[in-house]
C-alpha cells in the first residue's frame, strides 16, 4: 500500500489513469500472470541498454554532423532520460526482489517519452537533408521498434503506443521531404505499424495462453507432488532397469533421495528377492502385481509392506510401485496369533500350541522312544487359592511356570493347558530320562514360593506317557498321560506315575461309576433304604439311618460302592445328595401322616454339598415346605469336611442347621484326620464309632481300648455315642457294658426300603414285648 502511494505521489492522479490503461489488456489474465507481464518493464536488461545506447549514439552522430541546438538538445535529453530510466529500472528490480510493488507507471511513462524522443529525433534526421544520417536514424529506429516489441510483449498497449510514438513522427516527416520516394514509404508506415500492432496483440494473447497453461501445469504438478508427499503410502517410480527415479517420502529415517538412483531389488531381503523379481516382470508384461514383503531397516527392526506394482501408461517402460506400511497391522496380527496360542497369565504356550507341537513331534519320531509328554497338576491348588486369594494363586502359577521352564532342557515345550494343569513335551528315550526330569521338577518345587513375605508350599502330581510307545496319535498320547496323572493323584499325590496299560482298568472303573451315577439320576433309580438305630439301654428303636441304594438297568439293587467316585465329583455328588434328601423327606412326610413311629432319620452329607454354599438353607426350606419338625432328621458328616480352607463355610452351614434344631453327628470318628478341637469348634451332638473298631471287639484289645476311650470321651463332652456295624450279641453286650447309647447293624436288621419300615417296627416291638413277658 505504501508503494502504491509513492507511485501516486510521483505522478498526479489524473496522469495515472492513462498509464494504467497502457499496462492493461482486454484479454482476461489471472492476477499473478498480469503482474508478471507488467513486471516485464524491469526485465530484458540487454534490450533496454541496447535501445538507450542506440538512441544516444544516433543523437551523438546527429549532433556531431549537425551541431545545431535541436540535435544537441536531443543528445542531452537522451542522456538524461537514459540515466533516469536506468535509475528507475534499478529501483524496480530492488523492489521486486524485496517483494514490493515496482514503479510501473513511472517506467511506462519514461518508456513512452523515450519512444517519442526516438521518433522526434529520427524525424529531425530525415528533415535535415543528410541522407546518410537519415539512413542511420531510420535503421536505428527500425531496430529499436523491434526491441520495443520484444521487450514489451507482455503489455501490448504500451508496445503499440511506443511504436506509434517512434514511427508516427517519421511518417509525418517523410511526407514533408522533397525526395519523391519518402512519401511513398511514409504511406506504407501505417500499414507496417498496423502489422506490428496486430502481431504484438497476437503474440501477447499466445504468451498469456502459454503462461496460463504453464501456471496450471505447475499448479497441477505442485498439487500432485503435495498429494504424493502427503500420502501415507510409499510411492516410487522405477526405470526399465528397476532403478528408483522418484520417491515421494522426503524424510522417513533417511534423507531425500536416499533411494533415488538405487536398484529397488537391492533393498529387498535375499529370501524375498525372487518373489519381488517375479512381481516386477509381471508388471512389466502389463499385469498388475500385488505382494507383501518384510523389509529389514535397522538391525533387529523389520517393516512390512503391502505392495502394488503397475506399468505406466506411456511407452517409457517405467513402473509405479505403491507400498503401504502394514507393520502395525502385522504386529497386531502376530500379537493376536500369539495370544491365541499362549496363556495370558504365564506367557506359556496353551493347549492349541501344545497340540500342534505334539503332532509335529509324532511326525518326527521313529520307532525308538524319543520324547515324552508330562502332565503336571498343582496339588491342593484350590485350597491354596482360597487361602491366599486369587492374586496369590496367580503368583503361584507364574512361579510354578518359571520353575517348570528351569527344570527342562532348552527346546522342550512347557505349556499351560488350563487352571492348575501344565503339560510338557520333552526329549526322552527311556523311563529313566522321564524320572530324571520329574525329579528336577520336584527339586525346583521343594523351595517354597515367596508371595508378599508369605511362603507358599507347592507340590505337584505328574503323569507321563512315552512317545511313540504309548500312542501314535495326539489323543492317545494325551489320554495316556491323563490316565497316569489320575493314578498319581489317587495314589497319594506329589509323585510321578508313568503310563501302564493296567492303569486303564482303574480309569475305566472310575468312568463307569460316573456314568452309572448319571444314569441312576436320569432314570430316577435312587432308592433310599433305612437301617434302624437301637437304644442299647432300653432296646427301643430311636431312629433310622438313610442309606443310598440304586437299581441298575437290569433292575438289580446295588450298593453305593459302585458309585463311590461320583460322590467326589462336585456336580454329581451334590445332585446325588439332593435326590436322596428329597426322597428321604418324602418318606418321612408319608410316615408322619400314617403314624409310623420312625423317631428320626440320619442323612449322610458329603463335603461336595458344602462347596457351593446354601446347603443349610436348602435343608431348612425343604423341611418347612413339608411342615416337618427339625428333630425328624439328623445330619451326618465325616471328619474330612472339617479340613481345608472351606472349614469356616462348613462351620457356618452346620451352625445354621444346629440353631434350627437339627442334630449333627460326626460319622466314622477315629478313622480320619480331625483333631479333638473340632469337637468343640463345630456344633457336634453325636459321635459314631466306625464299624472297623466294632467288628474287632473280642478280637483286638486295641479296638476295645479305642472303643472304650471314644465312649468315655463323648460322654465327658456331653455327646451321644452311636456304634455302627454291630453283628453279634457279644459286641452288643460289650457296648452296653461301656454304656454306649445307640447301636445299629446287621444284628438288628439290614437296610430296608421305606415301605418295609412300618411292618418291621411292628415285628420288632412285638418281639420285644414277648421278650419282656418271658
Amino acid at each position: 500500500m505504501i508503494d502504491r502511494q509513492v507511485s501516486m505521489h510521483v505522478l498526479p492522479f489524473s496522469s495515472t489513469r492513462p498509464i494504467d490503461w497502457l499496462l492493461e489488456t482486454k484479454t482476461k489474465v489471472p492476477f499473478g500472470i498480469a503482474d508478471q507481464l507488467k513486471n516485464g518493464l524491469f526485465s530484458s536488461l540487454p534490450i533496454f541498454l541496447g535501445g538507450v545506447l542506440n538512441a544516444t549514439a544516433v543523437a551523438a552522430i546527429a549532433a556531431w554532423r549537425h551541431p545545431t541546438a535541436a540535435f544537441i538538445g536531443w543528445l542531452l535529453f537522451e542522456i538524461i532520460l537514459g540515466l533516469v530510466r536506468m535509475a528507475v529500472l534499478i529501483q524496480g528490480k530492488k523492489r521486486l526482489a524485496a517483494g514490493q510493488l515496482p514503479p510501473r507507471a513511472v517506467s511506462a511513462l519514461l518508456s513512452c517519452m523515450w519512444a517519442l524522443s526516438v521518433g522526434l529525433g529520427t524525424s529531425l534526421c530525415i528533415l535535415s537533408g543528410d541522407w546518410i544520417l537519415a539512413t542511420i536514424a531510420c535503421l536505428s529506429a527500425a531496430a529499436m521498434v523491434s526491441g520495443i516489441c520484444m521487450r514489451n510483449f507482455g503489455t501490448p498497449r504500451l508496445a503499440t503506443t511506443m511504436v506509434l510514438l517512434a514511427l508516427g513522427p517519421c511518417a509525418i516527416s517523410g511526407m514533408l521531404t522533397r525526395e519523391p520516394i519518402l512519401p511513398i514509404i511514409s504511406v506504407q508506415l501505417p500499414i507496417f505499424m498496423l502489422t506490428i500492432f496486430s502481431a504484438s496483440f497476437a503474440l501477447h494473447k499466445m504468451l498469456v495462453s502459454w503462461m496460463i497453461a504453464l501456471t496450471d501445469l505447475e499448479r497441477s504438478e505442485s498439487l500432485t507432488e503435495t498429494i504424493l508427499r502427503s500420502s501415507p503410502d510409499h510411492m516410487l517410480i522405477l526405470d526399465k532397469d528397476y532403478h528408483v527415479i522418484f520417491y515421494n517420502r522426503q524424510r522417513d529415517g533417511s534423507e531425500e533421495g536416499g533411494l533415488v538412483g538405487k536398484n529397488w531389488l537391492a533393498g529387498i531381503a535375499e529370501e524375498d528377492r525372487g518373489t519381488a523379481q517375479a512381481a516386477l516382470e509381471s508388471a512389466k508384461a502389463g499385469q498388475s502385481a500385488v505382494l507383501s514383503l518384510g523389509l529389514a531397516t535397522d538391525p533387529g527392526k523389520r517393516l512390512w509392506f503391502d505392495i502394488a506394482i503397475n506399468q505406466t501408461s506411456d511407452a517409457s517402460g517405467r513402473l509405479i510401485v505403491v507400498a503401504r506400511d502394514i507393520t502395525h497391522q502385522k504386529k497386531s496380527e502376530e500379537k493376536a496369533i500369539w495370544m491365541a496360542q499362549h496363556d495370558a497369565l504365564t506367557g506359556l504356550p496353551n493347549r492349541t500350541l501344545l497340540q500342534q507341537h505334539l503332532d509335529e513331534t509324532l511326525a518326527d519320531v521313529g520307532r525308538d522312544m524319543a520324547a515324552a509328554m508330562l502332565i503336571v497338576d498343582v496339588d491342593n491348588f484350590k485350597a491354596i487359592n482360597d487361602t491366599v486369594g486369587h492374586d496369590g494363586g496367580d503368583a503361584l502359577l507364574c512361579a510354578f511356570a518359571e520353575r517348570l521352564r528351569a527344570a527342562v532342557a532348552e527346546g522342550d515345550l512347557v505349556a499351560r493347558t488350563g487352571g492348575d494343569e501344565f503339560a510338557l513335551v520333552i526329549g526322552a528315550r527311556s523311563e529313566k530320562a522321564v524320572e530324571r526330569i520329574a525329579q528336577n521338577i520336584f527339586d525346583q518345587l521343594r523351595v517354597p514360593i515367596d508371595h508378599g513375605g508369605r511362603l507358599l508350599e507347592c507340590g505337584a502330581s505328574i503323569g507321563a506317557s512315552l512317545i511313540p510307545r504309548d500312542g501314535t496319535t495326539r489323543s492317545e498320547i494325551m489320554k495316556a498321560a491323563d490316565i497316569a496323572l489320575y493314578a498319581a493323584k489317587t495314589g497319594g499325590r506329589a509323585q510321578l506315575r508313568i503310563f501302564e496299560p493296567g492303569m486303564m482298568i482303574e480309569v475305566e472303573r472310575h468312568q463307569t461309576m460316573i456314568a452309572l451315577a448319571r444314569q441312576a439320576l436320569i432314570h430316577d433309580a435312587i432308592i433310599p433304604h433305612y437301617q434302624p438305630k437301637i437304644d442299647l439301654r432300653r432296646s427301643e428303636v430311636v431312629g433310622f439311618e438313610a442309606l443310598l441304594r440304586w437299581k441298575d438297568h437290569d433292575g438289580q439293587l446295588r450298593t453305593p460302592d459302585m458309585l463311590s467316585a461320583a460322590f467326589d465329583d462336585p456336580a454329581l455328588g451334590s445332585l446325588l445328595s439332593e435326590r436322596m434328601l428329597q426322597k428321604v423327606l418324602d418318606d418321612i412326610q408319608h410316615w408322619s401322616r400314617t403314624g409310623v413311629p420312625f423317631g428320626h432319620v440320619a442323612i449322610n452329607v458329603a463335603g461336595a454339598d458344602f462347596r457351593h454354599g446354601g446347603f443349610a438353607g436348602k435343608v431348612i426350606g425343604n423341611l418347612a415346605a413339608r411342615k416337618l419338625p427339625a428333630n425328624c432328621i439328623q445330619i451326618e458328616v465325616t471328619e474330612n469336611v472339617f479340613l481345608g480352607h472351606g472349614a469356616s463355610d462348613v462351620e457356618r452351614e452346620l451352625r445354621m442347621l444346629s440353631d434350627y434344631g437339627i442334630r449333627i453327628a460326626l460319622d466314622d470318628f477315629g478313622t480320619g484326620y480331625a483333631s479333638l478341637s473340632h469337637l468343640t469348634q463345630f456344633p457336634v451332638n453325636l459321635l459314631k464309632i466306625d464299624r472297623s473298631f466294632i467288628q474287632n471287639i473280642g478280637i483286638s484289645a486295641d479296638a476295645e481300648a479305642i472303643t472304650s476311650t471314644v465312649v468315655n470321651l463323648g460322654h465327658c463332652l456331653g455327646l451321644e455315642i452311636v456304634a455302627e456295624g454291630i453283628e453279634t450279641p457279644a459286641q452288643e453286650a460289650y457296648l452296653r457294658e461301656m454304656r454306649c447309647d445307640v447301636g445299629q447293624g446287621f444284628l438288628y436288621a439290614r437296610a430296608m426300603p421305606a415301605k418295609a419300615v412300618s411292618a418291621w417296627l411292628d415285628n420288632f416291638n412285638a418281639s420285644d414285648q414277648i421278650a419282656i413277658a418271658s
